[in-house]
């Protein structure tokens, strides 16, 4: 099974200066800021889900069973060095200089884990840090957690709440972003029709690059199945997600009915965009 790496599936959200409304009116165009902010606030949540699933992958590789046939295989260069060391309870993923992986994501420095015991049992507690790390050219740092909460055999579905604090996202040329955030995720079990499915709910908060404040919230599960990645389509087939940036603008990004595509509607004061995501 292929690995799922949120950090791909996110970065589809570059809505750039093309979104533009379907009147040919200026005024009836997305001003360049804000589709900054829509791609900033897509990066920077994409940066810390790579470190979840890395994590996860990482600690299953050491041994840490999940008691399922799910297996998460990493997405890591040969010359990446992941150590275990049991006793401390620590394992560190080593990037080095840096290095792009097969799936096409770059990245340098270390992640750093710690968990509260040698298995992926509920009740199990992560803790990420980084020292140095780097993904795409993004500088992260922060404090993540990731707690299991549990395999719901009903749903068929391992449950994870996911906090983060203390975030900060650096560009290369020296900007910025601070979030702080509470996440709960539902893993399930793959199928033959789609594979696996992730769903994602929750919000965070933070202030953009230009210093304005920010909240992100999911009103609707963001939904991903391996069917669409393994093809090489990161858009999420299903959710919504609502942008309130300085307090007064607010855009709503829907990704559709669970279609395997690239598409998304962006919604701001009552006019709705149809887009692309290539």
């Amino acid at each position: 099974m292929k690995a799922y790496h949120p950090i791909s599936r996110l970065s589809v959200w570059v809505l750039g200066a093309l979104f533009a409304f379907s009147c040919t009116e200026t005024e009836d165009q997305l001003p360049m800021e804000d589709a900054a902010v829509l791609q900033e606030n897509a990066e920077v949540e994409a940066a810390y889900e790579d470190a979840d699933m890395l994590t996860l992958s990482a600690m299953q590789s050491n041994g840490f069973s999940f008691r399922s046939q799910l297996d998460l295989r990493n997405d890591l260069c040969n010359t990446t060095k992941v150590d275990f060391y049991p006793n401390n309870r620590a394992i560190v993923i080593n990037f080095g200089e840096g290095c792009t992986s097969p799936k096409g994501v770059n990245r340098k420095g270390k992640i750093m884990i710690y968990f509260s015991a040698l298995s992926l049992e509920s009740g199990t507690e992560v803790l990420i840090t980084f020292d140095g790390y780097e993904v795409n050219g993004l500088k992260i740092e922060g404090r993540r957690k990731i707690i299991n909460r549990g395999f719901n055999a009903e749903g068929k579905y391992f449950l994870f709440e996911t906090l983060i604090a203390a975030g900060k996202v650096t560009w290369p040329d020296g900007t910025f972003a601070t979030l702080e955030g509470e996440f709960e995720k539902k893993l399930y079990l793959p199928n033959d029709e789609r594979g696996f499915k992730v769903e994602v709910s929750g919000g965070a908060g933070g202030k953009t690059r230009l210093g304005v404040g920010f909240i992100s919230i999911i009103e609707k599960p963001l939904t991903y199945f391996q069917s669409c990645t393994d093809k090489g389509n990161w858009t999420p087939s299903l959710g919504m997600v609502v942008l309130t940036v300085g307090g007064e603008l607010s855009y709503t990004l829907d990704f559709g009915n669970g279609d395997c595509d690239k598409k998304a509607t962006v919604t701001k004061d009552g006019k709705t965009l149809n887009i692309n995501l290539d």
